[in-house]
């Protein structure tokens, strides 16, 4: 037998490195999770319609008398990495006033080749009021999430919004210096756009974020979208809430929906300046997930 045939006899079939196929990662159980609830109303109060969650994401139902029901969105996985996928259907029926929330912050963790998405779709009927209120997202290093939100509403709907984004945990001496996040936002009112919104960053994020005229240092930031057919007066309402040390925000009214983005140099600075505006936005306090 020669040197040639020796080689080839001494490296077996299934390890041919002529395979370009092994330089691809390897195909590991990725978290899957859906959850579809509905609210109504029924004898003179909201309350919850249908439930069906699956695999990783749960609904929680804490029984309270204040305002209308919660629905607190667990993901038991702990994290979402690449591939990992969520989806998320929440429907108010007419005249319901319900919040959906999540149990903590979501983590998006180090990803390596395919980002992590989570989708959401939100239907809001006429006279409803809903509130999408999730707890911070935390974006470690080398994490990567695709995010993409729809919404659904009517004339007389209102929707009270909120997504915030930490990036890494400065406080521990983690910094993001790559990583990728596309969120995107699209709603729709009796079937026309009425406000669609993408943010990107991708590469180092803390390098962009650290450019005065995209994020002036800000280590944390987020976006707070009000509509309602009294929005127009909501502007005036919110700017002195605003008014954080440390703080970077600014409101705006762009006819049908005030949208708020604050950038803060912390998580604990951002949700300083959080809960006093949601729960003005929400006439009362915000769950109690949020606070415990």
């Amino acid at each position: 037998m020669n040197l040639e045939s020796l080689s080839r006899a001494a490296v077996p079939e299934f390890l041919d490195t002529a395979d370009s196929s092994r330089s691809r990662p390897a195909k590991l159980q990725r978290a899957q999770g859906a959850v579809r609830l509905s609210f109504k109303h029924a004898a003179g109060r909201s309350r919850i319609g249908d439930l069906f969650q699956q695999g990783c994401l749960k609904a929680r139902l804490p029984r309270i008398a204040a305002q209308g029901p919660e629905a607190v969105l667990v993901n038991t996985s702990g994290g979402l990495t690449d591939r990992d996928h969520l989806s998320i259907e929440a429907t108010w029926g007419t005249g319901t006033d319900a919040v959906v929330t999540t149990q903590a912050c979501e983590r998006i963790y180090r990803s390596r080749a395919e980002p992590a998405r989570i989708d959401s779709r939100i239907d809001v009927a006429a006279n409803a009021s809903a509130y999408w209120l999730p707890q911070e997202t935390i974006l470690f290093d080398s994490g990567q999430l695709d995010r993409q939100t729809q919404v659904s509403l009517t004339a007389s709907s209102r929707l009270v919004a909120c997504e915030s984004i930490i990036f890494g945990r400065p406080a521990m001496g983690e910094e993001v210096r790559s990583g990728l996040l596309r969120d995107s936002w699209r709603i729709e009112r009796d079937g026309q756009l009425l406000f669609a919104d993408r943010l990107g960053f991708s590469g180092d994020p803390v390098a962009q974020l650290n450019r005065t005229a995209i994020g002036n240092e800000a280590r944390a930031i987020a976006s707070v979208i009000v509509c309602a057919p009294d929005s127009s007066t909501l502007r005036d309402a919110i700017r002195p809430l605003l008014d954080q040390s440390g703080v970077v925000a600014s409101c705006s009214d762009l006819g049908g929906v005030v949208l708020t983005r604050i950038l803060a140099p912390s998580g604990y600075r951002l949700r300083a300046t959080l809960i006093p505006l949601l729960e003005r936005l929400r006439g009362g306090a915000l769950p109690r997930v949020w606070t415990c």
